[in-house]
């Protein structure tokens, strides 16, 4: 409210509280009061306030779901198995397992030479010689004491001897073990020997590993896949 609008309301109550003090006399009086419409300022009535605008409550925006992408799995292709090896180059055939790797010595011939083999956790060595008068204890011992020879730092003992056959042929079998410097047992073996007597071909066939039942069992593979050609 501005200052002139003070002003005329005082004026308009002041003339209020003089006319309530006259009807609290009492009576009519003589005197008269001539009120003229023009001194009488209207009391000015407050413009309504305006009440705020109710606030418009804001809800929280949903955060957005993270969609997987979803990845199609990548085909692995199929390993294809080796195929069977099948050792016929030298006038006797020996079928082999698949995971045996062969390695050929040089200058192998029908009537002399040596294959190494890595057959599924043992060591082979498969080898011929003429027979010329040669036995298979004879066979069987010589290789024993090589196997000595190379490996110096290990002690070679014999623990069984028994025979077995290959087709029709008779063979003589070893079995050894191997310590080392304190004692401790480190593997063992098998040595094998036979003939072939159409062809005058002796064969032995070493084999070595950790695992008595392991050696074995590669052992008997070989002498039941083993043919004289």
């Amino acid at each position: 409210m501005t200052l002139s609008n003070k002003i005329k309301t005082a004026l308009v109550l002041a003339t209020a509280v003089g006319l309530l003090a006259l009807s609290a006399c009492g009576g009519e009086s003589d005197v008269s009061v001539e009120t003229s419409s023009s001194s009488l300022v209207p009391t000015a009535v407050p413009a309504p306030t305006t009440q705020p605008e109710p606030t418009a409550e804001l809800k929280p925006t949903p955060a957005p779901v993270a969609t997987a992408t979803v990845i199609p799995p990548t085909a692995v292709p199929t390993a294809t198995p080796e195929p069977p090896q099948i050792l016929d180059e030298f006038r006797f055939s020996l079928n082999l397992d698949r995971g045996a790797y062969v390695t050929n010595l040089p200058g192998n011939t029908d009537a002399q030479g040596m294959v190494q083999l890595e057959y599924s956790g043992v060591n082979v060595i498969l080898s011929w010689v003429p027979i010329n008068g040669v036995t298979n204890e004879g066979l069987v011992s010589g290789m024993f004491k090589m196997l000595q020879e190379s490996q110096p730092d290990l002690t070679l003992e014999t623990v069984s001897e028994s025979s077995f056959n290959v087709g029709l042929e008779s063979g003589l079998v070893i079995g050894f073990k191997s310590a080392d410097g304190s004692g401790d047992v480190t593997g063992g073996g098998l040595i094998g020997a036979w003939n072939c007597l159409d062809e005058e071909t002796s064969f032995t066939v070493t084999v070595t590993g950790q695992e008595a039942s392991l050696v074995q069992l590669r052992f008997n593979r070989l002498i039941n896949n083993f043919a004289c050609s």
